[in-house]
């Protein structure tokens, strides 16, 4: 039941409106009851100064709260920013970047009634999601060790990541590759294997009967090398003993004159 001051302040409402309806106002007059000393808004209004104004539709944002002769006042969200749902706001949220340099990239561009939306760029797992199945955080997929190929790529899915399985005996794979290659068999392409292959490296050939190396140099020119020099040492020491003999022997060589 309503108390003598209650019962005052309604009438004086319904005054205010009845005047307003008669000048034929723009706007809705807002009505506010007090029950005892609460103040109870209804679920599409918002509570300011003690009176309950009508909210903002999504998109918009308050300019001017409402009176008791006038209804709130409306702006719509630039860009760059939005409201999703009616609103008392006096701003409007800034929309969200995807930053590439996070591995982010944008999904769905900002709207001035929704955020923006981000997705995993290619590489990278979403570890993070957010709303409207968008992701806030990720990081980047696991790479498959040389001796192992990718088994399944991880960037098919934003939230798998990606799986590696292990080479075969006589296959081999750097761990780039979606598929282990078959070592090269030296034998039947008619070559000599100097390295045998591994699950991370392909095996090493080279023709028949081709000079061997020593840290990539062939050997036959270091050999030919080493005999001219041990044959200019033989021919020098030779040369000199057979010199020191014809001193020792007193024998003189004779010397051309000029006439």
């Amino acid at each position: 039941m309503l108390t003598s001051g209650q019962f005052d302040l309604l009438c004086l409402h319904l005054l205010l409106s009845s005047v307003a309806e008669d000048f034929h106002f723009s706007g809705q007059v807002i009505v506010t009851v007090f029950i005892g000393d609460s103040l109870t808004c209804h679920p599409a209004e918002y509570e300011v100064n003690n009176e309950c104004c009508y909210m903002c539709p999504a998109g918009t944002r308050v300019g001017v709260d409402c009176t008791e002769f006038w209804s709130t006042s409306c702006l719509p969200c630039v860009d760059g920013t939005f409201t999703e749902k009616p609103n008392g706001l006096k701003k409007c949220f800034s929309c969200t970047s995807c930053d590439p340099g996070s591995g982010l990239t944008v999904k769905k561009f900002c709207s001035a009634t929704s955020d923006t939306v981000c997705e995993p760029r290619e590489g990278f797992l979403c570890v993070a999601s957010s709303d409207r199945n968008g992701c806030a955080a990720v990081r980047k997929h696991h790479s498959c060790e040389p001796g192992q190929y990718i088994h399944q790529k991880g960037w098919c899915q934003p939230s798998s990541d990606t799986q590696c399985s292990p080479c075969s005996d006589g296959t081999f794979s750097d761990g780039n590759s979606t598929t282990c290659q078959q070592h090269t068999q030296c034998e039947e392409l008619g070559l000599l294997q100097t390295t045998a292959g591994t699950t991370s490296a392909d095996a090493q050939c080279e023709k028949q009967g081709q000079p061997r190396t020593i840290f990539g140099v062939s050997l036959v020119p270091v050999v030919l090398v080493a005999l001219l020099v041990i044959v200019g040492v033989v021919m020098f020491l030779k040369r000199k003993t057979i010199f020191r003999g014809l001193q020792g022997s007193g024998f003189c060589v004779p010397v051309a004159r000029r006439v």
